[in-house]
């Protein structure tokens, strides 16, 4: 079994959610049947989401009163309704949820079996509210556990194994956009396309400039995104650390010991010390050719670089913004 579960901040969204048909399924059953614990309103969804938003109300500082989850089982598994609804229960009670309004909602348009629970973080007595974590590990020992015990396909999690099991490769895993580009529009997902062309420069790479280089080969580039980095050709985009082993952002700058640097930068910082190069081995006077490639290259590099005087200094910075004016004149009469 595994599980996953997000915090929202209507219940009602939730509920619709739950209820609505997926598009191009509208012929298949949805909802095969519900339950709840702690409720008044426990035959009509939209009551029971209603009475839990009256509930978190009185908790006006919680912005995401609602927690959602999910617990699915593997395709060969045929769980009855009294062991979903058990299974559900005990994770809720494992992660100290045990006397919050929860209402649950099987679903039977998959391959699969699973269910959905839709829980009020906010306590019905003393109003307090859980707290945000997921608590996934707790998840996964509760899950492992209950496995075991029901007889169920055995599914070692990442962050908890039963003895015996062994930790999942996550180098074999598909993010949740992957997978439905795998199985609903039969297409190769771009982390997939990522992984076969670039997983050995990743592992290869001895610094950024080299893993720049090296991606740049294949018509890729890196980007920061939040808090990590993903991979791009400009299009699509997929996490990094979901392509090879130990290429997460916090890996990589631990690996080539120094702080992620974007190659538009380290292109533009790699010119900048080429023209102070060049304007110490200028010879004086310098020939026309030294100054209009000077020119076009300051060009460049000021449009970029908005700290440009303090860098190069002030006489030179005049010097070549002098010699730039120039060259744009130049260019307008077309010569």
């Amino acid at each position: 079994m595994i599980a996953a579960c997000r915090n929202a901040r209507c219940f009602q969204n939730v509920a619709r959610y739950l209820e609505q048909p997926k598009a191009g399924r509208e012929d298949v059953p949805r909802i095969m049947w519900t339950d709840a614990r702690n409720l008044i309103h426990t035959d009509n969804l939209d009551q029971a989401a209603r009475e839990m938003a009256l509930m978190a109300r009185s908790n006006t500082r919680v912005e995401q009163p609602a927690l959602h989850m999910s617990i699915s089982w593997a395709p060969e598994d045929n769980p009855s309704p009294e062991q979903m609804r058990e299974v559900a229960y005990r994770v809720q009670d494992a992660i100290g949820l045990e006397n919050h309004q929860c209402v649950l909602v099987a679903h039977g348009d998959e391959a699969y079996a699973h269910v959905h629970t839709i829980t009020n973080r906010i306590h019905p007595e003393s109003s307090q509210s859980r707290p945000r974590t997921l608590f996934y590990r707790t998840i996964e020992t509760t899950l492992r556990h209950t496995e075991r015990e029901m007889g169920f396909r055995e599914t070692p999690g990442h962050l908890f194994q039963l003895p015996g099991q062994q930790p999942p490769d996550r180098t074999e895993s598909l993010s949740k956009t992957a997978h439905k580009a795998t199985t609903r529009r039969r297409e190769i997902p771009f982390q997939v396309i990522v992984r076969d062309r670039a997983e050995h420069h990743f592992t290869q790479a001895r610094s950024w400039q080299d893993l720049h280089h090296r991606l740049d080969l294949e018509d890729l580039r890196l980007k920061p995104r939040g808090r990590g980095l993903v991979v791009t050709d400009g299009h699509e985009f997929a996490k990094c650390s979901s392509v090879a082993p130990d290429v997460s952002l916090r890996k990589l700058e631990a690996r080539f010991k120094t702080p992620f640097t974007p190659p538009e930068i380290e292109s533009r910082e790699k010119e900048l010390g080429t023209l102070k190069h060049q304007l110490q081995l200028l010879p004086d006077p310098p020939t026309t050719r030294q100054k209009s490639k000077l020119a076009q290259s300051f060009i460049r590099l000021d449009q970029v670089c908005p700290n440009l005087p303090a860098q190069l200094g002030t006489q030179a910075y005049r010097m070549l913004k002098s010699w730039a004016e120039h060259e744009r004149a130049l260019h307008d009469l077309g010569l």
